[in-house]
């Protein structure tokens, strides 16, 4: 999943399939408000980092976790299957208003990760959006991509605009990705102590307004 911003846009879903034979496309919503959708006029879709085409928005529906689709233009299931797998974006202007300790995920990538031991890690490669928490994944050259879950336990503090975010690593997490331990040596899960130490397994809010 791509949460780069496109052009200062924001990723508010993708599409995932169609719903019956009308047109209507079902939507997985990248937000941490899906009723949004029942209040958009219009929304632009884009693939590869394109914009494809803007759209009218006829109608929008809650269904589950997922959201239905009318657009104005696409009546058929044959139209509708042509748009699977596209983003659906919006201007950085229609982003919903965040509370404290909330962040916009693409403001989030390309900050530089430092660890209270082991000092600067890399930076924000990308985040994994998860049912019980979002996963950092984070990069430096000539290393292997680093994992850690978005946890209170573990993330100390989120500086957008110096692009920081200061972390504590559990202790043998970095060893899993950055140097060879066997498992028996390791003897646990750095990952599950964390979620065992955190009150609560993610941060407040991601603020995905992917209005990331």
């Amino acid at each position: 999943m791509r949460v780069e911003p496109i052009n200062d846009r924001l990723i508010i879903g993708v599409i995932t399939g169609t719903h019956g034979v009308g047109g209507r496309l079902r939507v997985r919503p990248l937000t941490d408000e899906p009723e949004r959708f029942l209040r958009l006029n219009n929304c632009r879709f884009f693939t590869d980092g394109q914009i494809v085409k803007e759209y009218e928005i006829v109608s929008a529906q809650i269904h589950g976790r997922q959201i239905l689709l009318q657009l104005s233009g696409i009546d058929s299931i044959e139209e509708a299957q042509k748009l699977h797998g596209m983003e659906i974006a919006v201007d950085r202007s229609e982003a919903i208003e965040l509370g404290p300790d909330n962040w916009f995920i693409p403001d989030l990538i390309g900050c530089e990760v430092h660890d209270e031991e082991r000092g600067c890690l890399g930076k924000v490669k990308n985040i994994l959006v998860q049912p019980h928490h979002d996963v950092y994944i984070v990069q430096n050259k000539g290393e292997k991509d680093l994992l850690f879950p978005a946890l209170k336990t573990i993330i100390r503090n989120i500086d957008p605009e110096k692009k920081i975010i200061e972390v504590k690593l559990p202790a043998g997490l970095y060893e899993i990705y950055r140097e060879i331990v066997s498992e028996q040596k390791l003897g646990r899960d750095p990952v599950q102590e964390a979620e065992q130490e955190s009150e609560q397994a993610q941060l407040p809010d991601r603020g995905h307004d992917y209005d990331l």
